[in-house]
């Protein structure tokens, strides 16, 4: 037996535990190994922990965990070393009995290869090892660190993921809520159904019609995307930004209802697109997708709300982007890629021009799609992490990259604060009609891009502008409960687009702007 393995046969009671014995295997020198292999075992005992391993040198060089890993390169989890295990260990599974050392129930996690980055027996006596990891679940780069912490009675590391592709931050995923079970259990059910990953079966898993037992909600929020600058590292998959509403179909029984973003059942507004979707005769499903109307080749939100107002539904077109229910089949926790490719092979059946599948671009890089679609006077790109699962909530696997418009305007007014926030609700915004005039026309208003002490900053000098009556040419459609201001005071806002009325879309206060006089504001127009 090996001597690092005396303190594992020490511990345990060989007639009492399912525990594999140690074992003599010699393992070749790392240095001469084509792989080493890795295990995450999730560990019910007295308290939950995961027990991390790493081969190196015959044995399983072992870390207890007490919250599991993390792909935020921003979370540092505590890794207590214990002793080394035989490698038999990798694949055990079950109940190590009461009275026992770490009695409590056993599951392989995670399990793969690990490739040193540099010399491990170096970076092990040191106290720093760097890996990657090819798992299920975890991947990527990684860092073992060793602390100097004198007091502990076991040696004390780090675990912490590294910056690349497979980094996800832990406000929107947490690996081991996502995917709590057995990859030893998974693989298993995955062979006794005959499960493939080629493209012909899942399509023929598409195809399939055979009942589930999958229990469709009555509601589904959406998935939500995060505003951003440019995109994070890692693989992405790019859509148009449509400049419509968001409306998601569910059918049950063959019979369909269309909801908005917030819940509300629009079907018998839209009842020819909820006839359309009903014709691809689908089984149990929820289908995400953003109705819009085309006008010369482009979205009109405009558009679309007349004949929202005008009950003109036969104009508008249900663009279709995703299914986190198929058939039956529950797909949150299937990449994005499969759900996709579930929810074209199921439109093929489609013949009605109310119903699109939303395609994807690919591109060496965001910036030539996300030009092109500035220069085409889109809205912009959404942007979806490849083989991300499908959540009900804002997520930054889901990304937008808005073509924002960008200038300066006259605050003519504020409205007053609702709820706990400070100062004021929104500022009203205002533009010459020519420099140097005294005419100025409403462009609407902003009311997001603050925090709290920039709103009691700027709402502690607009009080100091306060007057009875608006400097507006005209204050109609504007509402009312407004405290007027003097026009002397300039803002600079992003925003998505100009309405016909003149009002700018999708606002967000940058900064005041105190270098820009406030009579020579005026709309700007691009150049051709």
């Amino acid at each position: 037996m090996k001597k690092e393995l005396e303190e594992y046969h020490r511990k345990r009671d060989f007639s009492q535990t399912s525990e594999p014995r140690p074992d003599n295997v010699k393992a070749p020198p790392v240095k001469s190994r084509k792989s080493l292999m890795f295990i995450v075992q999730k560990h019910h005992a007295r308290n939950l922990h995961y027990d991390f391993r790493l081969e190196l040198n015959g044995t399983l060089k072992s870390w207890a965990i007490p919250k599991g890993p993390s792909l935020d390169p921003k979370v540092k989890r505590l890794a207590v070393q214990v002793e080394d295990h035989p490698l038999s260990y990798a694949n055990f599974e079950g109940t190590i009995p009461k009275g026992q050392y770490g009695a409590g129930h056993v599951i392989v996690w995670d399990n793969g290869i690990w490739e040193p980055q540099d010399d491990p027996d170096k970076g092990y006596r040191q106290g720093k090892l760097k890996f990657i990891l090819h798992g299920a679940k975890l991947s990527g780069a990684w860092n073992l660190i060793r602390t100097r912490s004198r007091n502990a009675a076991k040696e004390q590391w780090l675990l912490i993921k590294e910056n690349d592709e497979s980094a996800r931050d832990s406000g929107d995923y947490d690996v081991v809520e996502a995917q709590p079970k057995s990859v030893l259990q998974s693989s298993l059910l995955k062979k006794r159904s005959g499960a493939s990953t080629t493209s012909s079966n899942k399509k023929k898993t598409s195809r399939s019609r055979t009942k589930s037992k999958t229990t469709l909600p009555d509601r589904l929020k959406p998935q939500l995307a995060t505003l951003v600058s440019q995109p994070p590292t890692g693989k992405w998959l790019y859509e148009i930004k449509f400049d419509g509403y968001r409306l998601l179909a569910r059918t049950e029984n063959g019979k369909v209802r269309l909801f908005t973003r917030n819940g509300h059942d629009w079907t018998d507004r839209l009842s020819a697109q909820a006839e359309a979707v009903a014709a691809l005769g689908l089984g149990d499903s929820w289908l995400d997708g953003e109705i819009l109307v085309m006008n010369d080749g482009k979205p009109d939100f405009q558009a679309l709300q007349n004949a929202l107002d005008e009950g003109r539904s036969q104009k508008i077109v249900y663009y279709l982007f995703d299914a986190p229910f198929l058939n039956g089949t529950d797909l949150r926790d299937r990449g994005v890629e499969e759900r996709r490719g579930q929810l074209e092979d199921a439109l093929r059946s489609n013949s009605s021009d109310l119903l699109r599948f939303s395609e994807t671009f690919a591109s060496a890089t965001y910036r030539n799609l996300y030009d092109s679609a500035c220069a085409m006077s889109l809205e912009g790109l959404i942007g979806k992490r490849a083989e991300s699962p499908y959540v009900s909530r804002r997520s930054t696997d889901w990304i937008k990259l808005k073509c924002l418009l960008r200038q300066e305007f006259v605050i003519v007014g504020y409205t007053e604060p609702k709820g706990q926030r400070p100062g004021f609700g929104a500022l009203l915004l205002g533009v010459h009609s020519e420099p140097g005039t005294d005419k100025l026309l409403y462009c609407g208003k902003v009311g997001t891009g603050f925090n709290n002490r920039k709103l009691r900053e700027i709402h502690a000098l607009l009080r100091k502008d306060v007057i009875e009556k608006s400097a507006l040419a005209s204050t109609q459609g504007v509402e009312t409960n407004v405290r007027w201001l003097r026009p002397t005071r300039v803002c600079e806002v992003e925003f998505s687009s100009w309405t016909r009325e003149g009002r700018i879309r999708h606002a967000v206060f940058v900064s005041l702007r105190e270098d820009k006089p406030a009579g020579e504001i005026v709309r700007e127009h691009a150049e051709p």
